[in-house]
Order: C-alpha cells, then sequence, then structure tokens
C-alpha cells in the first residue's frame, strides 16, 4: 500500500524541518511527501527539497482545511492508499506510522473497509493530551476520554494532524470542506463520514507530540480580580471569527435533521465568547469585531466568506 504524508505550513521556517526529520526517521517512511504552503512569507520553504517532496504554494492562506483538501486531492490524483497528514509542529513517533497500518492490517475485512482513518495518540510537548476525539452519534460534540485500558478509541473526528486517512473512504465521502479554513473543518468531515456508515479509530500505541517548538495557536489564561476568577479563550481575532461561524453554521445548515439544541448551544457560547471580549474593549477590540462577524456570518449561513 501506498503512503503519502501531508504537511500543511504557514510561516513555519522555524520548524518545517523537524517535521521532515519526523518523516525520514519513520520505520514505516511515507513513499512520498507532499507541503501544501499557505502563502508564508517567512523562508519556510527556501530550502532544497528531495525529489520525493512536492510543493503547492498557495496565494493566499486557505487554512488548514483548504490545504488538508488540496494534499487529500493530490492523493486522489496519483493513485496514493493512505494519506498522513500532519501540522509542520508535530512530530510523529519513529514507529507511530508504523503502528497506525498494523492497527488497520489486524482489523476484520468487513471493518477495514469502513474505515474513515487512523489517528495517533495526540500528546502535547509537556506529555498532555492534546485534545480528546468527538462522537457524533448523537446530536452534540461528545467528547471521548483517551485515559482507558483499551489499545485504541473509536471516535468520528478528531485533529487533522496525526490523522492517517484511508483514500478509499475519502474518494466515496469527497474532499474536506476549504470554506471552513480553521476549526470544525474536520468535525464537518467526521460527520460526513458518519453519515456514509464509516468509523475511525485513535490508535493508542501510534503517539504524535504537537506544538514542538511553536506556541500553541490557542491557549486558556485564567485573570483574577480580587475573589473573581475569569477564563480568557486567548487566540487570534482570525481564528476567533472561524471558530464562532463554523460551529454555529455546522449545526444550524449542515447538520440534519436541524437540531435547534446545539444550534442554541452553540450561539450562546458564541456570545459569551464575545461577552469576555466586551469587558476588555480596547485591548481585544478586534477580537469583538471578528466575534461578532463570524457570529452574523455563521446565522445567515455565509459560509463562503473570509475574514
Amino acid at each position: 500500500m501506498r503512503a503519502l504524508a501531508h504537511i500543511h505550513t504557514f510561516n513555519d521556517a522555524a520548524v518545517i524541518e523537524q517535521a521532515l526529520e519526523a518523516l525520514r526517521r519513520q520505520t514505516r517512511p511515507p513513499d512520498a511527501i507532499v507541503i501544501v504552503d499557505n502563502a508564508s512569507t517567512d523562508g519556510t520553504l527556501d530550502k532544497n527539497f528531495s525529489e520525493t517532496v512536492t510543493i503547492f504554494r498557495n496565494r493566499n492562506n486557505l487554512g488548514p482545511s483548504g490545504a488538508v483538501q488540496i494534499g487529500l486531492a493530490h492523493a486522489l490524483k496519483h493513485g496514493f492508499d493512505w494519506t498522513w497528514v500532519l501540522d509542520a509542529d508535530s512530530v510523529p513517533e519513529p514507529d507511530a506510522l508504523e503502528k497506525l497500518l498494523a492497527f488497520f492490517e489486524h482489523l476484520p475485512i468487513t471493518q477495514q473497509e469502513r474505515v474513515c482513518f487512523l489517528a495517533s495518540y495526540p500528546l502535547t510537548a509537556a506529555g498532555e493530551v492534546k485534545q480528546q476525539p468527538v462522537s457524533l452519534e448523537r446530536p452534540a460534540l461528545e467528547f471521548i476520554p483517551l485515559a482507558s485500558a483499551r489499545d485504541f478509541t473509536q471516535c468520528d473526528c478528531t485533529l487533522w494532524s496525526g490523522t492517517l486517512f484511508r483514500m478509499g473512504a475519502v474518494a466515496r465521502i469527497g474532499l474536506p470542506s476549504a470554506d471552513y479554513v480553521i476549526d470544525v473543518g474536520e468535525i464537518e468531515y467526521g460527520y460526513r463520514a458518519r453519515q456514509l456508515g464509516f468509523t475511525s479509530y485513535v490508535v493508542h500505541n501510534s503517539v504524535i507530540r504537537h506544538d514542538i517548538g511553536r506556541n500553541p495557536g490557542a491557549v486558556t489564561r485564567v485573570y483574577r480580580f480580587g475573589p473573581i476568577s475569569l477564563k480568557f479563550f486567548e487566540t487570534s481575532p482570525f481564528r476567533i471569527y472561524y471558530s464562532v461561524r463554523n460551529m454555529i453554521y455546522f449545526w444550524l445548515y449542515q447538520y440534519k435533521p436541524r437540531r435547534m439544541t446545539p444550534a442554541l448551544r452553540a450561539i450562546g457560547r458564541s456570545l459569551f465568547v464575545a461577552a469576555r471580549f466586551i469587558v476588555r474593549p480596547v485591548s481585544r477590540r478586534r477580537h469583538l469585531i471578528a466575534c461578532i462577524r463570524g457570529i452574523r456570518d455563521g446565522l445567515t449561513g455565509n459560509i463562503a466568506a473570509r475574514y
């Protein structure tokens, strides 16, 4: 079976080499590598790459979802059986790909045909779980704890990075939506896969570490005002806009049949995020505007809008 490794980048000159080195160290190396660059301006691609590396240079930042769409389309066009998606700041253990494929080989044939993706166990540089996988069995995002005695966790979606997509499933599901840009794109794709009867797994003995050599794109900070403690979600206005808009749009327009409870829950969370920026109107003015725009575009179904 032929496996393609996909790395998407945006101003990753400081970390791109470590991702490539992690691929070179794999006990089962990928058969080829594709780098999809989202209009980097820091010289991310100013190096000599081997002939096994194909590079796509986007004129604009399409976000992870748009980049993954390009990588999977390339894999389909060139007949790869698998595509392993990585962020430039993610470093898989040397046996990560080998263990993902070994897990698949040990599944019964009937289960193999239903696999959408296999994902590595996601850890941070500090050894903590980066993010729990999600089940969409019910009309809600149910996070599934990874701390269990089992060798795997069955799920519907997880982070793009560290995920090995089976191209036979992708051919049936279709490509990810580039309109989601960043955040919720994995959820939207996992939802489509579930609707077609596919399932996915996090394989516990295949490990990947995230945010290596770079600060995470979103962090939670606690601010104390005397006896009162408030948690604030700290990220860029760019990400605030898409995370708010995409979640509202998913529940209002993507999920069928439409369920108002999760839609109202998404709207309520978005308003709560906006309220947190209102209490800091000077330092977080751009964040507040991005949040309000995201709420508006999500409610009106304007998924094609760009920040």
